[in-house]
């Protein structure tokens, strides 16, 4: 996808991440605009398999940030110049476990870097499941983004 940019950092977090066998998905509006659709978000979505690992740190430090992993109501987090807009998910609601939904997800690539990405399909069912106002206002562009793709040509 030609308009979805990258920071340097964001870009060395999910190179190190793969590298080192830590699985994610991009969720959410960041899926979203990824799969084509004409929308805007101020994050990027990150469901990880295991927010728990221990290379966590180490991919944080390869992207020039750092890795907190979280305590009490504070949920785990990237830092660092470029990784504010990274948000970590611990919860995904509407889904199946992370492993079929990984499984199902496509594999983008932007900017020479190879993403998961949760399918429009299953971001509908997300922000359906979710009822937040926001989610449910999302909905009729999401949708018609997907009957736009499933078109024929």
């Amino acid at each position: 996808m030609d308009s979805f940019a990258l920071t340097p950092a964001e870009r060395a977090l999910f190179q190190s991440l793969e590298r080192r066998g830590i699985r994610f998905v991009i969720i959410g509006m960041g899926a979203a605009m990824i799969e084509g659709a004409p929308v805007t978000t101020q994050d990027l979505d990150l469901w990880l398999e295991d927010a728990a690992a221990t290379e966590l740190p180490l991919a944080a430090i390869d992207a020039g940030g750092f890795w907190i992993s979280g305590f009490g109501l504070q949920p785990p987090s990237f830092g660092g110049e470029g990784l504010d807009r990274v948000d970590v998910v611990l919860t995904a609601h509407g889904l199946s476990d992370f492993s079929t939904e990984y499984s199902a997800a496509s594999e983008q690539e932007i900017e020479g870097v190879r993403l998961r990405v949760l399918s429009l399909e299953r971001i509908i069912a997300s922000k359906q499941a979710t009822g937040r106002a926001k989610d449910k206002a999302a909905i009729p562009i999401l949708e018609a983004t997907l009957a736009a793709k499933r078109a024929p040509k």
